[in-house]
């Protein structure tokens, strides 16, 4: 797509169930976003990181603040969305470590006439894993100030091309992409894949 791509890799939620933050877990020489930016940035034509602790990022990447800080990724997006350089930003959960970098690519090919472009697995919709266009951002805005925070109601509410599990499996052939690290236990066990 020749319009450019920004990825956004979200990394403000609170990690309840992990008891620690995210973004921040070991991953080989630095941690979980410094492996997402390593995997993924090539794709892209800039790299944003929105929340997370203030410090040291790679090259390269600027960190952001929610302007609506504690509702969730969808505040993490709409902060994306104000921030991006190009009109396509590519959303990642920094709890997403093994998304396929081609993801992206065919993402952001199936976008024209469309507002957003989400993976729809047998669970739903995967929304923090994503194509957004940055047009999106006054209406996710208004969503938040009428105390709308979930990502399922601004797909409902706007142009979605949905991507199934037979056009993902092109270039993520077992969905390694949308497995997450939600407790102690899938970290450990996705440290043991490594």
């Amino acid at each position: 797509m020749p319009d450019g791509c920004s990825l956004l890799i979200l990394a403000g939620g609170r990690s309840r169930r992990m008891g620690r933050d995210k973004s921040q877990l070991p991953a080989g020489d630095g941690t979980l976003i410094d492996h997402l930016v390593r995997r993924l940035a090539p794709e892209v034509d800039e790299t944003l990181v929105a929340g997370g602790p203030e410090g040291a990022w790679s090259a390269g990447v600027r960190r952001i603040d929610d302007h609506y800080p504690g509702l969730g990724p969808l505040a993490g997006i709409h902060t994306g969305l104000l921030a991006a350089g190009f009109p396509w930003v590519w959303v990642v959960a920094c709890d997403l470590p093994d998304v396929e970098p081609a993801l992206g690519g065919l993402l952001r090919s199936l976008a024209a006439g469309v507002d957003a472009v989400v993976p729809r697995l047998e669970d739903g919709p995967q929304g923090v894993c994503a194509v957004y266009h940055r047009s999106l951002a006054p209406r996710i805005g208004t969503m938040l100030e009428a105390g709308e925070r979930r990502v399922l109601d601004l797909l409902a509410s706007i142009e979605v091309r949905f991507v199934s599990p037979a056009e993902l499996r092109q270039v993520d052939p077992e969905l390694h992409s949308f497995r997450n690290l939600n407790t102690p236990a899938d970290y450990e066990a996705w440290l043991t894949r490594r």
